[in-house]
């Protein structure tokens, strides 16, 4: 779905002025192949597994260009146990390395599946149904196989899944859907890296992250001197009601833009980029539950023109922005509010930064720190376009501003939000 965020205009002396939000990339997912035999090229390889049962084990391998890999894993029974060891590979050439294609489907509980592909423009896609389930994908190396333009695509229905991507040099895209459909126990955890080399680094890549249900964790990494990096995370919907989620983004270049969207209640998002003119975006309580609530959002952006935005919706919110360089604007938009409302910190050092913090209702409490020359700071509490009234109040607001030369004691400032829950 492609939408597009809008930031409120600021007016400080009719000369500073907040500019319109990000757009939100319309990605489409490529359709997995039905017939593994259409459109192979003239040597090319062609392997199809069909298993029924439990505990079966599934081992590939293939070298070359345009290879097809197919494997069907299934059977009435839960715990199938079945594993997949897949691996395409050759040098980048006109011969080796080139446009294979590998297909796994796996039914039931305890399926693994390990995937290899090196090489350019390859596509690797997984499906597992059932729970407790393993994908492991690796497209290219940091050495010979340079890894351009592939593509992977995990899909997992059930709960307590596993998935990770790892994708070299540029131009790749990795796309995980988990569904927790379960109605109780634990969540799907899914981890995407991706890491451009200097080879072709002006190129982008593109990781997708969608979970539904409760308790998912998901970390995107992205990183080396590539530009326009794509991160997006989307965990929660209307039919699965989604809390306590989790989600960390780390992009460092110039001119990436990541995008976090979490449903209910008890989300945590954080969002690290290194570089210039970033984009970061995060919205909680999607759901627009007024007793919904409890959510951490934490930005943190080094560089020149960087941009993040925080939308709460509920009560007891907390927000915490931080910007390092130059021309950087932060907005923090929190609806509602209760006696013990929400929290929203923002520090900024630098040159002509902007800092806005709109807070609905009563209860609240906002912190700007600003260090540097032609700071500008705006915060209004008790709004009631956003969902306060007039009789309420209670709010606070608090704000410093120096310039770099005065001692003035600071906000305790901290390092990158590099705050994982599980290990890489």
């Amino acid at each position: 779905m492609k939408y597009t965020i809008i930031t409120a205009a600021i007016l400080l002396g009719g000369s500073v002025a907040m500019a319109q939000g990000p757009v939100r990339k319309a990605v489409t997912t490529p359709v997995v192949k039905t017939n593994p035999k259409a459109g192979a090229t003239v040597g090319s390889n062609y392997s199809e597994i069909d298993q029924v049962g439990i505990g079966s084990d599934a081992f590939v391998e293939q070298q070359g260009t345009a290879n097809g890999s197919f494997i069907l894993q299934t059977g009435a029974a839960k715990m199938n146990r079945n594993s997949v060891d897949l691996r395409q590979w050759g040098n980048v050439t006109a011969a080796s390395g080139e446009a294979n294609y590998s297909s796994a489907i796996q039914d039931g509980s305890g399926n693994s599946l390990v995937a290899d592909q090196s090489g350019d423009a390859n596509s690797l896609f997984s499906t597992q149904v059932g729970l407790d389930n393993e994908a492991i994908l690796a497209q290219g190396s940091m050495t010979a196989q340079k890894a351009e333009n592939n593509i992977s695509v995990i899909d997992q229905d059930g709960k307590d899944n596993f998935a990770t991507v790892f994708q070299g040099f540029d131009d790749n895209e990795a796309s995980i859907l988990q569904r927790n459909d379960q109605v109780t126990g634990v969540g799907n955890r899914a981890f995407q890296d991706q890491r451009s080399n200097p080879n072709g680094s002006a190129l982008a890549n593109t990781a997708i992250g969608t979970q539904y249900g409760d308790g998912n964790d998901l970390v995107q990494i992205q990183s080396g001197p590539g530009n326009d990096n794509y991160a997006e995370a989307n965990q929660g919907d209307a039919a699965t009601a989604a809390s306590g989620a989790f989600v960390q983004q780390v992009q460092t270049g110039d001119g990436n833009e990541a995008f976090a969207d979490q449903f209910l209640t008890g989300d945590t998002a954080f969002q690290t980029q290194s570089g210039s003119d970033n984009v970061a975006v995060a919205r909680q309580n999607t759901a627009g539950v007024s007793t919904g609530g409890n959510n951490l959002t934490d930005q943190w952006q080094e560089g020149e023109n960087n941009r993040a935005t925080s939308n709460q919706f509920g009560n007891n919110n907390s927000s915490f922005q931080e910007q390092y360089g130059e021309r950087n604007s932060s907005v923090t938009t929190q609806a509602m509010g209760q006696d013990a409302g929400n929290l929203a910190n923002s520090i900024q050092s630098g040159i002509r930064n902007i800092s806005r913090i709109d807070q609905g209702a009563h209860g609240n409490v906002s912190f700007v720190d600003q260090t540097g020359d032609r700071q500008h700071s705006i915060i209004k509490q008790n709004r009631p376009g956003i969902g306060g009234t007039v009789a309420e109040g209670y709010n606070t607001a608090t704000v410093t501003q120096r310039n770099a030369n005065v001692a003035l004691t600071a906000q305790t400032q901290r390092a990158a939000t590099i705050k994982r829950r599980f290990d890489d």
